[in-house]
Order: C-alpha cells, then structure tokens, then sequence
C-alpha cells in the first residue's frame, strides 16, 4: 500500500512541476520501528513533512548534507537487520538466491526493480516447488493394504480386474499437467473403469480442467468410464462452473473410494447385462 501511495504521489506531483525520482520504504521502516501501527501514523509522518516544507523550509535547506546522510546511514542501519539475514543464508539455496538478488539490485539499481525482480523469481520457485511435490500413482495393487487416512478398514476391499484406480497427491495446475499426461500415458490396457481419487487435491485451474476433459474424451473413445473419487471443495466448483460435471455426469463422481468402487460395481453389471 505504501508503494502504491507513494506512485500515486509521484503522478499529482507533475500538476504542481515536480519530478518523480523514486520509490523508498526508509520512512515507513523507521515508523514501524518507532511503534507505528496504523495508516494513521503514515498520515501523521506526512503532515509532519509537509509543515516543515511549507514553514521551516528555508531552515531545513541549511541542514548539512553530512548531517543528513548520518541519519540515513542509521536508519539503513536499523533496517539492515543483519542478525536476520545472517540467519536466512542457512535456508534452501534457492530462498538464498532471491535474497542475494534482491538485495544486489537494490543496492545497484533501485529498490522498485529489486522487489519486482525478487516476486518474480520467489513466484518461479513457488510453481517449480508446487510442481515437485504433486504426485500421480497407480494406487491399485496397494489400495488393499491399511490406509491410515481412512475411517473405515480398507484390508479387505476387493477391486475388479477391471478396475484401475489412480490417485493425485497436491494441485493440479499448469506447472503439474505434463506430469500429469505422462502419468496417464503408463495405462498399458484400458480398464473398463478408471478411479481417479482426489481426496488430497486442493487446488485445480483452468489447465488442469483442460487435462481432464481431454482425459474424460480419450477415456469415451477407449470405451472406459471415468469415476471421481473424494473430490475436495474447490476443484467440485471449479468443475461445476465449466460443465464438466454433466459431460462426466453427476452419478460418475462419489463422496469416498467405497463409493466409487460400488459405482465401478455397477458399471460393470450394466455392460455384462448388454453383453448377455
């Protein structure tokens, strides 16, 4: 806010003949130092500097400039908090890296183009790191063992031959989608009903939506019925507001993996019944 305050000011400051020159948060920081809590301090801080101008201007232009810059080295002093990023060199080498630069082009270049450069790089790394720790499996042969998570024993749950069950662990965005297809490109024999389980999917976007209507249209083409297992809040809304739901159709998507094992159940009979 203080950022976007201090554009503001630069842009009303034409009208009167000023001259933008930058963007500072010293002023601010030593508020927050000086107890400052709320924007009523910043409001107070900028009154202060405007009754100077306009009644001792003429005697804060006599102030030294030596004067002046040791009372900016103190407060970059103050700011610096060198205990802390002592501290902060011992975290994950890439957090380091983001702190080096920013700290590199703030100093050499300007602190507007340090905060942008240093959100842009924390942004890659927070995709690449999302990206890291999503996970797709085929959970078949596993899911008779104990699954700790659940409320009800899964020891003796049965799973057609039929059946591949597949689960995604993390989000599913446009940093995760290719692992995504990859995963999927492992089914060797397509299964009369693939379960996908998304009990540990929280976050889902426009482009892993996409991945999934192209996966209900590959699944329709191989004859395979696609079931949704425990799917979270905001990838149900998200698949709401698209449509997907009624492509999938509503009676394909299930509360828990009991669930959607039965409605394999069903799925099943329904085409032995054609069959016969």
């Amino acid at each position: 806010m203080e950022l976007i305050a201090q554009g503001a000011g630069n842009i009303a400051s034409v009208i009167f003949g000023g001259i933008p020159s930058t963007g500072a948060i010293a002023r601010t920081a030593t508020n927050i130092k000086s107890g400052g809590r709320t924007p009523i301090a910043a409001i107070v801080h900028c009154l202060t500097l405007a009754l100077i101008l306009l009644f001792l201007g003429k005697w804060a232009a006599l102030i030294p400039m030596t004067t002046l810059a040791a009372v900016l080295i103190v407060v970059a002093w103050n700011m610096s908090e060198w205990h802390a990023f002592r501290a902060l060199l011992h975290s994950p080498r890439s957090d380091v890296a983001v702190l080096l630069v920013t700290f590199a082009l703030t100093v050499l270049i300007d602190l507007t183009v340090a905060i942008q450069v240093g959100v842009l790089m924390a942004a890659f790394l927070f995709i690449q790191r999302m990206s890291n720790e999503t996970q797709f499996n085929f959970i078949t042969d596993n899911l008779r063992e104990r699954d700790e998570t659940e409320t009800r024993d899964m020891s003796g749950i049965r799973i057609p031959p039929e059946v591949e069950v597949f689960e995604i662990y993390g989000s599913i965005f446009f940093g995760a989608v290719e692992r995504f297809k990859d995963a999927m490109r492992r089914i060797e024999s397509p299964p009369k009903v693939l379960i996908v389980r998304m009990r540990h999917v929280t976050v889902l976007d426009a482009t892993g939506l996409r991945v999934f209507e192209e996966l209900l249209e590959s699944v329709h083409r191989k004859k395979t019925t696609l079931v949704l297992s425990a799917v979270s809040k905001q990838p149900l809304n998200v698949m709401q507001q698209s449509g997907f739901i009624s492509k999938l159709g509503a009676e394909n998507i299930r509360d828990d993996i009991f669930g959607a094992l039965k409605r394999a159940d069903e799925i099943l009979a329904e085409s032995e019944y054609h069959t016969v």
